[in-house]
């Protein structure tokens, strides 16, 4: 993966080992030492960042890495739209994983019912750049004793191992394709709802303020969680974590 470029960016970084390559890009932007649209890659992380404070376990093999993109306004979830693009490169590419590969709002890719990629955006206003943290367990052989219950990769669902490059160079030839309609506000709604994993389902949300309880009814145009908390009562969503769900 060191030789990796892609059209997208401007350039490429890439790192042995990191403790998160969100933190690396950040300060690679703050210093003012990568400019323009880049991509920072590490073979592994020691510190990689989950969803609030939760940690990401990445060991050599998975794919670690951050997009940072420069002076683009989105208007909607970028976090959903990158969910979209990869969902849409791993049924290309693996066809035969389709019907149990699901997208969990807001941040996740499940397999079989087990967590197999995660998602993290945040923006730097002041800097005008958008990061996008993306841990994808590819090539990964064990999973840490804690996680094994809950999380998977794809050599051990396919019990063979993949082309990193070849899944990172589709999730942005996916993710470049769409982005122009995306920057226009456009989000593939029912391509998302299509393939939740909670649509349907009764479900738990934390909002960190309160817990809230419904059935997910699916996303709307800005990516917001659709709930409804009892019959007729319908509510939107931007932030939270489903931490329960039963058919």
């Amino acid at each position: 993966m060191k030789d990796f470029k892609h059209p997208l960016f401007d350039e490429v970084l890439y790192f042995n080992k990191l403790g998160s390559t969100s933190s690396k890009a950040e300060r690679l932007i703050n210093s003012n030492t990568a400019q323009g649209n880049f991509l920072c890659l590490a073979g592994e992380q020691s510190s990689g960042k989950g969803r609030g404070k939760n940690s990401w376990i990445s060991p050599v093999g998975g794919l670690w890495l951050t997009a940072a993109l420069y002076g683009f306004n989105f208007q909607s979830n970028i976090t959903i739209f990158t969910g979209i693009c990869i969902h849409k490169t791993l049924t290309e590419l693996f066809p035969s994983i389709s019907d149990n590969l699901k997208i969990k709002w807001p941040n996740d890719i499940y397999l079989n019912g087990k967590k197999l990629c995660g998602i993290l955006s945040s923006n730097l206003s002041n800097r005008k750049y958008h990061l996008i943290g993306i841990g994808l367990n590819t090539n990964v052989t064990e999973l840490d004793e804690t996680l094994a219950p809950s999380a998977t990769s794809l050599q051990i669902e396919l019990t063979r191992s993949v082309d990193n490059k070849e899944i990172l160079t589709r999730v942005f030839d996916n993710f470049a394709s769409a982005l122009p309609n995306f920057v226009e506000g456009e989000l593939d709604v029912k391509y998302f709802n299509q393939h939740s994993l909670l649509k349907g389902l009764q479900i738990e949300l934390d909002t960190d303020y309160d817990i809230f309880k419904g059935k997910a009814i699916g996303i709307d145009k800005n990516g917001a969680l659709l709930i409804e908390l009892k019959p007729g009562m319908i509510q939107p969503f931007y932030a939270g974590s489903a931490i329960d769900w039963i058919k």
